[in-house]
């Protein structure tokens, strides 16, 4: 079963580097493939980093739930969608957005920034970027960590290919003005190198001891950026048991609704027309896909869900999308993601609706999504039923999981 998911933070470094990735993670420029189990429980990748400028030769599998590392080998017959390694992007694109706080349960770490240095971020004049890595094994993080860059114009509207070193080399020419970061005490002997700076702060330790924080700045950064970063305000929490995801998802028990039901609700479509929680009621199950325009698996998928839909409707299925970067959690609409949105929707003639959430995010459910695409359930009464499916899939996956979850609401009624 291929499970293609992008996460904003680290997809353009686990592919360009070649770095482990977690499982939920998917570069919409790296197309990896990660391991899972099929029907069948033999193992079939969906999901591994391919380092810049190497061949993919035959291999093994790779053990179910594991990322892979630069170097190793690619399973036979797993072929990598060309659109999503080739061409050019803007590489600033991919920086974190301003928030009012960042909180991440798998690193135990949550910050506020300052609102100078949240206004620098705003302005496209700093860059707020991720790195991540595994353990050998693959049930731990190794290192997780935040870094801010200075940007002039020219770096913040850099057009560069997605094969290559274009990327690291673009950070490279960034102006570096620290790290914030989580690190197993197997790695802290490394910090000069991970981080690129000199001068280290230990916020703190994890309450079992295998992990330090660290706040690290470089020699070299504008003093005033300098300053507000060493202001950040930071929270060490508990760890949340690792989920082989990335360290930058939240857990999925923690993703997960406020209730059970989406709640009522007022959402504008891409066609301009108004729906509310009374269109779940015109079938007996809907399938809710959360994906955004920026994300290649969640595009590439749009033509399979619209056969679903065609396929199954008169036998009570329905299919709905939600364009989550369309409006922010207040519900503030973006305007050009709209016009994304509008796109996309006419190229890939789909005839379901695309939603832009308002503020209430059916009622809390799409809140805490932090890779796509996302898909959970709906039946005719609002509530929110049946399993979450991470990434995308084929019409034959999508039917064979529409079956089951339609015939759990049978067994259920």
């Amino acid at each position: 079963m291929r499970r293609n998911r992008l996460h904003i933070g680290v997809l353009v470094k686990a592919y360009l580097a070649a770095g482990v990735i977690g499982v939920s993670s998917l570069g919409a420029f790296a197309a990896p493939v990660f391991a899972a189990k099929n029907d069948s429980n033999k193992e079939t990748t969906t999901g591994e980093a391919i380092p810049a400028g190497e061949a993919v030769p035959a291999g093994e599998a790779v053990p179910a739930g594991e990322a892979v590392p630069a170097g190793e080998a690619v399973p036979a017959g797993e072929a990598v969608s060309s659109d999503m390694i080739s061409g050019t992007f803007t590489p600033s694109e991919i920086s974190w957005k301003v928030q009012d706080s960042y909180e991440f349960p798998f690193m135990g770490l949550n910050f506020t920034l300052t609102d100078k240095l949240l206004k620098q971020m705003e302005d496209g004049k700093v860059a707020m970027l991720t790195d991540e890595n595994w353990n050998e094994e693959g049930d731990a993080i190794s290192y997780a960590l935040f870094s801010w860059y200075t940007m002039t114009e020219e770096q913040r509207d850099a057009v560069i290919e997605k094969m290559g070193t274009g990327y690291d080399d673009w950070v490279k020419s960034l102006g570096k003005i620290g790290t914030l970061g989580v690190y197993s005490t197997d790695v802290t002997d490394q910090l000069d190198e991970l981080t690129g700076c000199t001068e280290h702060t230990k916020l703190g330790e994890s309450s079992d001891g295998k992990y330090e924080y660290y706040l690290s700045i470089s020699k070299d950064a504008d003093k005033k950026l300098k300053k507000e970063l060493e202001k950040t305000k930071t929270e060490l929490t508990d760890m949340a048991e690792f989920q082989q995801m990335s360290a930058f998802d939240q857990p999925i028990d923690m993703v997960q609704q406020d209730g059970d039901n989406v709640g009522k609700f007022e959402m504008t479509g891409i066609d301009k027309k108004t729906y509310t929680e009374d269109m779940f009621s015109e079938y007996d199950l809907t399938l809710v896909n959360v994906f955004t325009t920026w994300c290649s698996p969640c595009v590439n998928e749009i033509p399979e869900l619209e056969k679903l839909y065609q396929e199954l409707k008169d036998q009570g299925v329905g299919v709905t999308g939600v364009v989550l970067d369309t409006a922010d959690s207040e519900g503030n609409q973006d305007e050009q993601a709209i016009k994304k949105a509008e796109l996309l929707q006419e190229k890939t003639k789909a005839t379901y609706p695309f939603l832009i959430p308002d503020k209430n995010m059916m009622n809390g459910r799409l809140q805490g999504i932090s890779a796509f695409p996302e898909t959970f359930f709906v039946d005719k009464n609002g509530n929110i039923v049946g399993e979450t499916y991470s990434g995308s899939h084929t019409l034959e996956e999508w039917k064979e999981i529409v079956e089951k979850e339609l015939s759990a609401i049978k067994e259920n009624n």
